[in-house]
């Protein structure tokens, strides 16, 4: 890691740098590296295409705001005025990296807290009992942690779903199913279902750790390269090596046990590719997001040295991308002898340079991936993108029009808000929150004045 962004992160928390790149110099010590360390209508099953609509292609991007008519997402806009809202008035959570609703109740917020725990907010109170407790059987070092949430589409209904964390003993990146309580509905049964991934990992950082069902009814899992620094792991390193699950985007079909939980229709097979494997070349795709409106998914990749990256893929996007890693760190080449290996660069719309202060979100070290507002209480922002990142104290606004970026600007009313900011979320709504790791705060994204 640069030295610069190190400071810049640390000075921001001493909890986790959230993603922060590292040099080339060494893997680097947990406790300096860090750092830096949702879901639609389906039943498990799903067309062999990626984060598609029902016929594998993309939905109509003109789309109807609940106030204000049709939209074109091509049509000259500003940006609202906005601000933050506390979900809670005065209270600060324990490291929070993640917040969402459930299927079948849009009201009831869920926090996950990087130790181990899962809170409950109904009403603009947390509830005394934690929905999920696993502190104190986890390694939370680091990028470590309990570190994504993703309820079952049909949650309501079955009380499933999934976790991502880190126990230890080995070191190894989890991802598990459980259930909802049959006693109480806002607490979870402390036994494990089931085990859909379990890799030991040589390095505490670059765990991914976000989980998601697509559009397709199948549970997508982010999983960073095994950390260290420049993915030294082999001869062309774990992001472009399909034969281990780690610098990849997993598709799994969350009731196919007897397929190790691989998707129908993801494009590898052994002995050439793990059949988990839906994309590939990823560094530590932290946070991700599917567009609810257009299926389209959304892919913030932390950098290595210099650039943070965003990759939209579209709905009906072909299984097998791939995103260069680490042959490519963002749109610019990282390893020459690799480039051979990514003839067909599934390559980022949205570049980040560390050392600029005029890019919308300067000071960049850990790119914090969001998603694109669908909601309808602030009518003006419908259709725009947000993300951050950790070392910023800037969060950022893109429009996407026919493929391509229409509009990339600072939301300066969304600045300066928060210390740390490594994650976004979305209630059943389509509101949209952030969470700031450094001061414990989780708001909502609200009409400025």
């Amino acid at each position: 890691m640069r030295w610069t962004a190190l400071l810049a992160c640390s000075l921001l928390s001493s909890l986790l740098a959230l993603g922060c790149g590292d040099d080339d110099g060494g893997s680097p010590d947990a406790s300096t590296d860090a750092a830096a360390p949702d879901g639609s209508a389906g039943d498990g099953g799903g067309s062999e295409d990626a984060g598609g609509a029902e016929d594998g292609g993309a939905r109509d991007d003109a789309a109807m705001t609940p106030d204000a008519g049709p939209v074109d997402p091509c049509a000259a806009a500003e940006l609202p005025a906005l601000a933050l809202e506390d979900i809670v008035e005065g209270h600060r959570f324990a490291a929070p990296v993640f917040v969402t609703s459930a299927p079948g109740d849009a009201d009831t917020l869920y926090v996950v807290e990087k130790a181990g725990r899962i809170r409950v907010v109904q009403e603009g109170a947390v509830l005394d009992t934690p929905f999920f407790d696993i502190r104190g059987t986890i390694n939370t070092d680091g990028e470590q942690g309990l570190l994504g949430l993703a309820f079952h589409p049909e949650y309501a209904s079955n009380g499933r779903f999934f976790v991502y964390f880190t126990p230890g003993s080995p070191r190894r990146n989890v991802v598990a199913e459980y259930r909802r309580s049959a006693a109480d509905p806002l607490v979870a049964d402390a036994e494990e279902v089931a085990r859909l991934v379990e890799e030991e990992d040589s390095q505490p950082n670059h765990n991914g750790g976000m989980i998601a069902f697509g559009p397709d009814g199948f549970l997508y899992v982010a999983m960073g390269d095994e950390g260290g620094g420049g993915d030294r792991h082999g001869e062309i390193g774990n992001g472009l090596d399909t034969t281990t699950l780690f610098g990849s985007i997993l598709r799994l079909d969350v009731d196919a046990a007897g397929d190790d939980y691989a998707a129908a229709g993801n494009p590898f097979t052994l002995p050439d590719g793990q059949p988990q494997i839906w994309a590939y070349g990823v560094r530590n795709p932290w946070r991700f997001s599917f567009d609810r409106l257009t299926d389209d998914l959304w892919v913030a990749d932390v950098g290595q040295n210099r650039l943070e990256e965003v990759t939209v893929l579209p709905a009906g996007t072909a299984p097998g991308a791939n995103l260069g890693w680490r042959a490519y760190e963002a749109d610019e080449v990282f390893d020459a002898d690799l480039t051979d290996l990514v003839p067909d660069h599934a390559a980022p719309q949205i570049v980040v340079p560390h050392d600029s202060a005029e890019v919308p979100v300067a000071s960049a070290c850990s790119i914090t991936g969001g998603n694109v507002y669908r909601g309808s209480a602030v009518p003006g922002l419908w259709g725009w993108y947000l993300y951050g990142d950790y070392c910023s104290p800037n969060v950022a606004a893109v429009r996407w029009c026919e493929g391509a970026v229409q509009d990339h600007v600072r939301v300066g009313d969304l600045s300066f808000q928060g210390s740390g900011l490594v994650s976004f979320g979305e209630d059943g709504h389509g509101e949209l929150y952030v969470a700031y790791i450094g001061d414990g705060r989780v708001a909502r994204v609200v009409a400025g004045e």
